[in-house]
């Protein structure tokens, strides 16, 4: 009875070991990092932070899940969250040459995630579409305004020539009418001299 209590007491000792063992966050953090799954790793090192902090394994591994989640969102331009992931490791494995080309490279700049960007693009175009449809509606009124406002120009033209010609033919009249006067005064004048002088002989 003693020799079965031992068994199962080793049996039970060992399996506890063993899944203390395959419970281990490094190890699991490892095979995440091993499976390029860098997210995960990430969160899975997160949760339990505070146990491992002074194990320079868990350091290292955790510096090279952020160099790996900083190329990630460098690579998809997301540049203000690779920095941050850049100065993280950075702190911890300043010697790495990646990272540290990639923290001077991006240091003291105004960083924006291109995504963002892209985001705020499509919107500015789904405005500007509707601007357009407005403007488009405000530009068929104007260009009937407009037209309206070249008939009432062009009959004004009209208006304006018509009187031009009749004054231009009142000024001529005017001009031949005084030619005449003037022709018929000049006569007249002729006509009083000769019968004075004729008178005085």
């Amino acid at each position: 009875m003693k020799g079965i209590y031992l068994i199962l007491s080793l049996s039970l000792i060992q399996f506890s070991l063993y899944s203390q063992k395959a419970e281990d966050p490094l190890q699991i953090a490892k095979t995440l990092y091993k499976e390029k799954k860098f997210q995960a790793a990430e969160d899975e090192i997160q949760k339990h932070s505070e146990i491992q902090f002074s194990n320079p394994e868990y350091d290292l591994l955790q510096s090279k899940v952020w160099i790996e989640l900083g190329n990630q969102n460098y690579n998809q331009r997301k540049f203000s969250t690779a920095y941050k992931y850049y100065s993280k490791a950075y702190e911890f494995w300043s010697a790495d040459p990646l990272v540290q080309q990639r923290y001077y490279e991006l240091k003291n700049k105004d960083l924006v995630d291109e995504v963002e960007i892209q985001d705020i693009k499509k919107t500015k175009i789904v405005i500007l579409k509707e601007k357009k449809k407005e403007v488009s509606d405000e530009e068929s009124l104007f260009k009937n305004e407009l037209s309206l406002l070249r008939l009432k120009i062009d009959d004004s033209e009209l208006s304006i020539s018509k009187k031009i010609e009749s004054i231009n033919e009142k000024i001529i009249f005017l001009i031949i009418g005084n030619i005449v006067f003037m022709n018929l005064l000049l006569i007249s004048i002729g006509v009083i001299i000769f019968l004075f002088l004729k008178l005085k002989v």
